[in-house]
């Protein structure tokens, strides 16, 4: 069965409601709906002579705060906010919502168990002779009757409030436009493509700003093994996703003078900038997690590939970080500048903030390609270990910090159900299919095949082999060739000694076109041929996988190659771009067009896996659109032996059997992949061509290179790369 996406977003709307129980600030949240209720409240004094200040001594007193129960009971101050409400508030804010800031607000804890207010709104107007108004509260130290506040006063907390309110909303507004930026702007671009573009004009601007790399001629190989150089199509979107971070960061800052919050414009400017960038940074969180998924949903809405997604997630995960730095960075100068580390350091939001950025930080260096490459458990351990303490680390900062006011969790609800909806597709990926056996057979000292029987999927699969380590969690892409039938079981030596008498010869060239009766065209791989590796299960249909040994899991799958029992596998699939994408239908990507009719396939190595697919699509009962060619660059013949014996059976003529499809097939040497696009494009004229490619990262690099200078040069031509570049 295969995972529909359509009932994977359904899927992903049940996570919706982790997200719902918070708002952000300005959008159905608000700190200070009424201004001039709370200006009041911050405007009057609180110098409170409150019984639980008997015996003080003067040291302690200067630290002391009231209770709840002082602030409800003292009648000075709730009679002098009620005055000030009074005096400033217009007839435009209701009674209702007075007496609700009076119930719900009026100081902290009015609402805990046991505080009792002594006046209501009303009953403490009542107790002002309003006809001799009060004054204002003068040289005394204590608040122990009833002032007014003076419009000079009150316009310092207006203006305080009214700014403070206008920039949390900026925040949210900003924060918003970052994440549904990064969000949406994909499948908004991809919609592009669907537009009736003449195919010249598409070919030019794909080989202008989309296709080459940003500069010199790699993009798959890395630059001094430490980076990928990005597509300029790629490094169009990354330039974006900088710059609407960068104007989120600088942009809507409305601050207003008198301010009687802070003591000057730019300690409340730098106060805002500080927390503008860890807004954004918490923002930023689950669109990082979004573009690393496995299972993101904007593959199944726009035709990018996985390796896009992934260069994209790094570039975002570093923007991500960068913000928190700065966010940590800032509010730390403003602390030591202020004398106040020694007692912020201690408290609960500032060392869970400090966890969370340090996380950040060191998922950057962890996450370098060389890591990757040579220590992918390290890498892998590490890198969920600190994701999660980035998550842990942000909800307690902001718990102990807003007491989970303020909606500032949201982005951390939104990140967690993106994250867990990734896992359970992976779990239901898994879990259609079950556990079943691998059976493994050595090709050659560099190949192995691997068949599971009772598994119908395509495109590639990740695939655990939990009994052969005890790092059974972990998994590698693999490109499934296809769906094979079962049959008795072969000997592995079988296929050795076949590979070992093929007729071709190191170095050569085999071309042949071959128009083959319409039951063969109609599908490569068929029903009534046999593969060369038996399934060891009898009659039963499944996957094969044709893997490269390096180090690590494929080395020890190659030492368990021959096991009649075979050994435990979970197969969790399908993955890749084997069809257009949810918005653009269900035919196959790969088949031949009327703008294109042409398909030329080169593969190199055990890349030829990946683009078996373009063959398959390229088959027809019907007179086919174009020609159809496939150049395939091998160091050794035994892949080759076995990948003909699977697609195309043994003993009946196996160059016939490849019908319209023209295949060179070169053992022992390097495909010359500049001359044989120059030689096909030529002929193609000006009927369009698509090109797919999948073979060691140099190739892919080459074809890229080349086919944008053709296509520049006027050649009509797509370009396919079908390759999981990580």
């Amino acid at each position: 069965m295969r995972l529909s996406p359509s009932l994977a977003s359904a899927a992903a709307l049940l996570l919706v409601p982790a997200a719902q129980g918070e708002l952000l600030l300005g959008y159905g949240a608000y700190n200070y709906d009424t201004p001039c209720v709370y200006a009041c409240s911050n405007a009057v004094p609180m110098v409170l002579d409150c019984p639980e200040y008997a015996g003080m001594s003067e040291e302690d007193l200067a630290y002391a705060s009231p209770s709840a129960t002082c602030f409800g009971n003292d009648t000075a101050y709730l009679t002098s906010l009620a005055w000030c409400i009074h005096q400033h508030c217009d007839e435009s804010v209701k009674l209702s919502v007075i007496d609700k800031f009076w119930e719900e607000d009026l100081f902290y804890g009015s609402t805990d168990p046991g505080v009792v207010i002594r006046y209501t709104y009303p009953e403490a107007i009542s107790q002002i002779d309003t006809k001799n108004p009060p004054e204002p509260m003068g040289v005394d130290l204590v608040l122990n009757r009833t002032i007014s506040i003076t419009d000079d006063e009150y316009l310092g907390y207006i203006n305080a409030i009214v700014s403070f309110s206008k920039v949390v909303k900026n925040e949210a507004t900003f924060s918003l436009l970052v994440f549904l930026g990064g969000a949406v702007a994909p499948v908004g671009l991809s919609l592009l493509r669907l537009l009736p573009w003449p195919v010249t004009l598409r070919s030019k601007f794909y080989a202008y700003f989309i296709d080459p790399p940003v500069f010199g001629q790699r993009h798959s190989v890395p630059v001094l093994g430490m980076a990928m150089i990005p597509t300029r199509g790629q490094a169009i979107f990354i330039v974006y996703i900088i710059a609407i971070n960068t104007v989120a960061a600088f942009v809507g800052y409305p601050l207003l003078t008198p301010n009687s919050w802070y003591p000057d414009a730019t300690y409340e400017l730098t106060r805002h900038i500080a927390n503008r960038f860890g807004m954004l940074s918490f923002a930023n969180i689950p669109l990082t997690i979004l573009y690393g998924g496995r299972n993101n949903m904007l593959m199944w809405l726009t035709n990018w590939s996985h390796s896009t997604f992934l260069l994209l997630h790094r570039w975002i995960a570093f923007t991500c970080t960068m913000q928190a730095c700065l966010h940590s960075a800032i509010w730390l100068q403003m602390v030591v500048v202020e004398n106040a580390y020694a007692t912020s350091v201690v408290e609960p939001y500032w060392y869970w903030g400090i966890v969370g950025t340090v996380a950040l930080t060191l998922l950057i260096p962890l996450s370098m390609m060389p890591i990757r490459k040579y220590w992918y458990e390290i890498f892998l351990i590490s890198h969920i270990s600190l994701a999660v303490v980035v998550i842990v680390g942000s909800w307690y900062h902001i718990f102990y910090l807003y007491d989970g006011r303020d909606g500032y969790d949201l982005w951390l609800f939104v990140a967690m159900a993106i994250w867990s909806f990734d896992r359970l597709l992976r779990i239901v990926r898994v879990s259609q299919h079950g556990i079943k056996r691998a059976y493994i057979t050595k090709v050659d000292d560099d190949y192995i095949r691997i068949d599971i029987p009772g598994v119908d999927c395509t495109g590639y699969c990740y695939s655990y082999y939990p009994t052969i380590s005890w790092r059974m969690w972990e998994n590698h892409p693999f490109s499934i060739v296809g769906v094979t039938p079962g049959q008795s079981a072969v000997p592995a030596e079988s296929l050795i000694s076949a590979s070992n008498s093929t007729s071709i010869s190191d170095a050569e060239v085999s071309s042949v076109a071959v128009d083959a009766a319409a039951r063969k065209e109609a599908g490569i791989v068929s029903a009534k041929t046999a593969p060369t590796i038996a399934t060891r299960n009898g009659k039963k249909a499944g996957i094969t996988m044709f893997v490269r040994v390096h180090k690590g899991l494929t080395q020890i799958l190659a030492s368990k190659a021959g096991l009649e029992a075979g050994i435990p596998v979970l197969v969790e699939s399908s993955y890749g771009h084997e069809g257009k994408t949810s918005l653009q239908g269900t035919e196959s990507k790969f088949a031949p067009t009327p703008d294109y009719p042409n398909t030329l396939v080169i593969a190199g190595g055990v890349g030829v896996t990946a683009v078996i697919p373009a063959l398959q699509s390229s088959l027809t009962l019907y007179e086919p659109l174009g020609s159809t060619k496939f150049y395939w660059g091998i160091r050794n013949r035994g892949l080759v032996d076995a990948v003909e014996g699977m697609l195309l059976g043994q003993g009946e003529g196996k160059k016939g059997n490849w019908g319209r499809i023209e295949p060179h097939i070169t053992v022992g040497s390097r495909l010359n992949v500049r001359e044989i696009l120059e030689q096909e494009l030529n002929k193609a004229g000006g009927a369009g061509t698509t090109v797919i490619v999948c073979g060691p990262l140099p190739m892919l690099d080459e074809v890229r290179y080349t086919v944008a200078a053709l296509a520049r040069h006027g050649a009509v031509v797509r370009l396919m790369e079908e390759a999981v570049v990580w």
